[in-house]
């Protein structure tokens, strides 16, 4: 939890062993740590060891490096160093209504300075200070103050500053009102069944109050008027700071809030002030009892309650114990572990459906209300445990894709041209489109980046001469493809292709040369357009290429292949051999509109082309989740043998990718591979995790400046494996 202790007392005076005896070493950052860490004992002028002391810039800085980043996450953190100065505290308070902690000051300036002096002299010789250091430390204890605002405690007063449970058995009853999301008329309809808000009933929300929903004015003014009852206590999710944020005049890295929820407030001319004074009542947790039975509500949910819940992170309270996949196992453990009247209530995530009482202990409220799901809401009462769910009909519709025709090829050439991200290389009149290499890395997607993907334009005549795919991305990759935006976007039935691991190949038609038109994502001229061409005329009866090419002219399509090279360019994935893979026929227009899979096999059959291979065919939610994890698994296999992952479709058309765990850890691999073969060993260790991965890079490492060694993945692995063997 966010509290921060801060001992204050000299070297000697016994705040190593209260630590110890406290069991805090773990929570604790040390100055002479730290010290010893940069430099080792060294000789002193009279002959003894000692800690150095001329390094202590860097020292301090890198102490409140660590420690800034533990605040970050809400991190119950230890300070021990002598803080005899008021201006070394100040710096700690100053870091502490940033992050909103808690400061404590453990006081252990009043034992003697002669004992104090007996002590350190007793120390280790390296751990000893000079007596005259002694001296002004303690005249500084006399003299500097610590500042207000840092509750002062003794060495025995340490069990005062822990979270208790409370007992709320006095009130009628206790409400737990899940995540709201910007949705107040549900919220009144919830309270107003009661009447509204009664003093002797107490109200725990559970945060996430703003963004998706559609009424966020509304519910920031709503829980700025109840912010200060006694019997209201709002909890913090990881929405809340974006409130935090814009109410201190600063700018979050939130899409939805930034240009959805922040506008709205401004317009209606919130205050901020009264927002920051919201976000700083903002609890970490509710730990209470009612009529013997224990309750703990988080925002994320904990897989159990430590005997000092203090020591748990703010950062798990609100996100949860890892991650949204993670859900269901926390909290089946927390039933498991936990003695039969301990209970759980907690929101946040829910990807997989789960209803609102997910096991004899633990209920989740977390119920898509800002989609029109429900707001979900637990009371505790005299009478037992109750459960409620109320139907949001307030809510901002899903966006769909626009079904409108494009703009003319005119002016899409002509944004294409404008945007520095898009790369254009000509071939007499045809271009093709392509987004640059810095789109990539910096992630820029917009209407032009996510077109210009292998995309051919006659620009005299402006008008598509070939084309692909629009780009479309991996699962995670994107904020519109993490899997709880998914779980509420996807329309099922949603059908798994396999994702051949080779390179892009298209067929389309020149009418300049009265000819198939043959070429890569961005190139019809080099060395991989030439490998297909020649893959293109080894997969096909000579008599066929005249009737592909009409029809690929009469329909005005394009054939979009996935090339499976393995003589010029093998993957990841070892293939027996190479081989074409029909992936798609798609319409040459700027929209992507292509053939069913039901019509493209056919024509594939009529050609002699490998289709690609339809996998699964999904037809719900919880049906995708459960397939969804059981193929991410590290010793997957599809059909008995790796595969680089799956191209996923919806019944909307939209598409989506998902990378394996074989092929992503060998992809990693080749990049060790070759920075091995480069320069005998890698820069970075750190991502060697298993096993394998060492006794692969140690393999590597005994072919350094050996000759004839292939440089493609699927040799090199063979090799060691077969060495292995």
């Amino acid at each position: 939890m966010r509290i921060l202790l801060l001992l204050r007392g000299s070297a000697g005076c016994g705040k190593s062993t209260w630590i110890e005896k406290n069991g805090l070493k773990q929570y604790t950052l040390s100055a002479d740590d730290i010290r010893l860490m940069y430099q080792a004992p060294a000789l002193q002028a009279d002959g003894t060891m000692g800690i150095p002391q001329n390094r202590d810039n860097v020292v301090w800085k890198t102490l409140f490096q660590i420690l800034e980043d533990r605040m970050q996450r809400g991190e119950f953190t230890v300070i021990d160093a002598t803080n005899s100065k008021t201006s070394e505290m100040k710096r700690y308070k100053d870091l502490c209504n940033t992050y909103k902690y808690r400061i404590y000051c453990v006081d252990f300036t009043d034992v003697p300075i002669e004992e104090v002096k007996r002590r350190n002299a007793e120390r280790e010789e390296f751990k000893r200070v000079p007596e005259d250091a002694i001296d002004k430390m303690y005249s500084r204890f006399a003299t500097q103050g610590i500042p207000s605002g840092i509750k002062v405690i003794k060495p025995d007063q340490l069990n005062t500053i822990w979270m208790k449970c409370i007992d709320l058995s006095d009130y009628k009853k206790i409400h737990h009102i899940g995540d709201i999301h910007g949705c107040y008329t549900v919220l009144r309809e919830y309270l107003d069944v009661d009447g509204g808000i009664h003093d002797d009933e107490f109200y725990i929300f559970l945060g996430d109050y703003i963004d998706r929903g559609i009424e966020n004015v509304e519910i920031i003014q709503f829980l700025c008027s109840i912010k200060d009852r006694e019997n209201v206590l709002l909890l913090e999710g990881n929405h809340e700071k974006w409130l935090k944020y814009w109410g201190n005049g600063e700018a979050g890295c939130s899409h939805e809030f930034e240009t959805v929820t922040r506008p709205q407030l401004e317009a209606a001319k919130i205050s901020r002030k009264e927002v920051r004074k919201l976000y700083y009542r903002l609890a970490q947790c509710a730990y209470y009892r009612y009529d013997g039975n224990i309750f703990l509500v988080t925002h994320g949910g904990l897989s159990k309650i430590p005997n000092n819940i203090s020591m748990v992170s703010t950062e798990q309270m609100i996100k949860g114990v890892r991650g949204y996949r993670d859900a269901k196992e926390v909290d089946d453990t927390f039933d498991a572990v936990m003695a039969d009247n301990v209970y759980q209530v907690h929101g946040h995530r829910n990807i997989q459906q789960l209803p609102i009482k997910v096991n004899n202990h633990v209920f989740n409220l977390e119920g898509q209300v800002e989609f029109g799901g429900c707001l979900r809401c637990v009371e505790v009462s005299h009478d037992g445990i109750c459960t409620t769910e109320v139907q949001n009909c307030v809510f901002r519709e899903p966006q769909k894709a626009a079904d409108v025709e494009p703009g003319s090829v005119a002016e899409t050439v002509k944004k294409m041209r404008e945007s520095k991200y898009v790369t254009e290389k000509q071939f007499g009149p045809i271009s093709s489109f392509n987004f640059s290499r810095e789109a990539f890395d910096k992630r820029i997607w917009d209407e032009q980046t996510v077109k210009a993907r292998g995309l051919y334009i006659d620009t005299e005549k402006n008008k598509v001469v070939a084309r692909a795919y629009d780009k479309f991305f991996a699962i995670n990759e994107r904020p519109e493809t993490k899997l709880d935006v998914l779980q509420r976007t996807l329309k099922f039935p949603v059908t798994a292709y396999v994702k051949e691991n080779g390179f892009l190949g298209i067929v389309s038609y020149d009418e300049y040369t009265d000819d198939l038109f043959i070429t890569t994502k961005s190139n019809p001229d080099g060395n991989f357009a030439a490998w297909f061409r020649e893959m293109l005329q080894n997969n096909i009866q000579q008599d066929k290429l005249s009737l592909l090419k009409e029809y690929i002219k009469d329909k005005n399509v394009s054939f979009v292949f996935e090339c499976v090279d393995m003589t010029n360019d093998p993957h990841i994935i070892d293939y027996p051999e190479s081989k074409l893979v029909l992936l798609d026929i798609v319409y040459n227009d700027l929209k992507v509109k292509k053939y069913k899979y039901e019509d493209m096999c056919r024509v594939a059959g009529i050609f002699g082309f490998i289709p690609k291979e339809l996998a699964y065919e999904i037809s719900n939610w919880h049906e995708f989740y459960d397939w969804y994890c059981e193929v991410l698994e590290q010793d997957y296999e599809y059909e008995n043998r790796f595969i680089e992952g799956f191209v996923l479709e919806d019944s909307s058309g939209r598409m989506i990718k998902l990378k394996l765990a074989y092929y992503n850890f060998w992809k990693y691999m080749r990049n060790v591979a070759h920075e091995t073969m480069r320069k005998g060993y890698i820069q970075k260790t750190s991502g060697l995790i298993i096993p394998l991965a060492n006794e692969f890079y140690a393999f590597m490492k005994t072919l350094y400046k050996k000759e004839n060694i292939p440089a493609d993945i699927c040799s090199l692995r063979r090799m060691f494996y077969d060495r292995r063997s």
